[in-house]
């Protein structure tokens, strides 16, 4: 959900659960096994009669709720025996859900993300969405192919709302200025670099940079993310219970991002670009020629009037081009008592009209649905090139995603900080926590089998 990632980090937003707190959980919950779930699936084909009420917390604050409230409206004029009671009460609080999970008291669907959701399904919480989306004719060709990344154990435990993918935003005066050319399809990380180097300058003489050609943010990863593989790394192995990004050669990518601070110095250190903006947004200021963001930042930036500015596509690195996916997710809990009638809302949450709504009241998120995202171009309001969004999903990745990367990230960014900083070396900061991540990892992987999953 990278609309709130605008001024916290992920670690902080999402609150992940912690090797003590699955402890205490693990002894909270019966362990969950296949036969179970199978149960829970049996429930699926039987019709619930009655009046029936589904609850839905949505993590899009206020704003959201007038929005919901309208989908919930037109599913419920087509189904009058449903109820959709919709709130704005959704956290990134994983534990709180395991809990209401326990005491069957969690929501029938659950709001969550590319990675939210593999700290839910892992544990038992969700429910496999294949059944329903079988029974219901649901096609996934209709949709971007967002799929893969809520699948756990060869099951469905979730679908895309929308998705956000990493971009180059950049500042046309400064790039005018400096004499460099817009951005291109064409350009190379090699090109980045040689304009972020003709953009930065020292105006007031006082020995350093007061305008910087770039932009880097290291409280979590998908500023930078797309440069692990555009430069030959990866995060986690193939099943995701090792970490392999605190392994040279993996964090190469990672090393050219911290180096245009402390190298280059074409990039303010996390202190200087805080002092720069107050502890808010540099770009906004005109002191940053370029940086990558989401979508979700036009609707902040499209309130500057000082200058123009535009996006491009990611640059392509030694093994590629590739670019940083987020999204926000629909699931259901596993306990739902009414597990149709709350797929059928989410697909109602999916709907064409569903995702103009979005794209009119949001102006931010990309919708899944393909034929929804032409309400995403707002053809009177910037950038002009809204479109390199759209395109970039077709070589876009999720970032830093295991089904037990809750546990690795307070240790992997507290260490990455210290790199940032410049308190220690790239090197230094990766090989002295990758025995303790890869430790905390094995540990969960553990605990996880604890619940019975197959």
């Amino acid at each position: 959900m990278d609309h709130l990632r605008q001024s916290i980090s992920r670690r902080e937003m999402l609150k992940m659960l912690g090797a003590g707190a699955a402890g205490t959980l693990l002894a909270a919950c019966a362990p969950i096994t296949p036969q179970v779930t199978e149960k829970v699936v049996e429930k699926i084909v039987t019709p619930t009669p009655g009046p029936i009420t589904i609850r839905f917390p949505h993590a899009m604050g206020d704003e959201g709720q007038a929005v919901f409230e309208k989908v919930a409206a037109t599913f419920q004029e087509k189904n009058p025996n449903v109820t959709v009671k919709v709130d704005p009460t959704f956290d990134w609080d994983a534990q709180k859900y395991l809990v209401q999970a326990a005491a069957g008291t969690a929501p029938d669907i659950l709001w969550g993300d590319e990675h939210f959701v593999y700290n839910l399904c892992s544990k038992g919480v969700l429910l496999d969405l294949g059944p329903l989306m079988d029974k219901s004719g649901f096609n996934e060709d209709d949709f971007d192919p967002l799929f893969q990344y809520f699948q756990y154990l060869g099951k469905q435990y979730g679908v895309a709302l929308w998705s956000g993918c990493y971009v180059l935003f950049y500042n046309k005066k400064l790039l005018d200025d400096a004499g460099v050319s817009y951005p291109t399809e064409e350009w190379t990380y090699d090109d980045l670099l040689a304009a972020t180097q003709k953009i930065t300058k020292d105006t007031n003489g006082d020995g350093e940079p007061d305008i910087y050609g770039f932009h880097c943010q290291t409280s979590w990863a998908n500023p930078w993310g797309a440069l692990i593989w555009a430069f030959g790394g990866e995060y986690f192995n193939e099943d995701g219970t090792r970490f392999l990004l605190c392994e040279p050669p993996n964090y190469a990518g990672l090393q050219w991002y911290i180096d245009l601070m402390h190298k280059h110095k074409v990039a303010p250190t996390p202190e200087i670009a805080d002092a720069l903006a107050g502890g808010g947004d540099p770009f906004m200021l005109g002191v940053i020629g370029l940086k990558t963001g989401s979508p979700w930042r036009m609707v902040t930036y499209r309130k500057i009037t000082e200058f123009e500015w535009d996006v491009a596509g990611m640059p392509t690195g030694p093994k590629g081009r590739y670019s940083a996916l987020t999204t926000d997710s629909l699931s259901i809990y596993r306990g739902s008592q009414a597990p149709e009638v709350a797929w059928a809302f989410i697909e109602e949450l999916l709907t064409e009209e569903a995702a103009k709504l979005y794209c009119t009241e949001f102006k931010g998120p990309v919708p899944a649905l393909k034929a929804g995202q032409k309400y995403f171009i707002l053809p009177d309001q910037p950038p002009a090139n809204q479109r390199a969004f759209i395109e970039a999903v077709s070589y876009a990745k999720v970032p830093m995603q295991s089904p037990y990367s809750y546990v690795v990230e307070d240790l992997f960014y507290q260490a990455l900080g210290s790199a940032a900083d410049g308190t220690k070396s790239l090197d230094e900061a990766m090989s002295g926590v990758c025995e303790a991540i890869n430790t905390a990892l094995a540990e969960e992987v553990e605990k996880v089998k604890a619940y019975g999953l197959p």
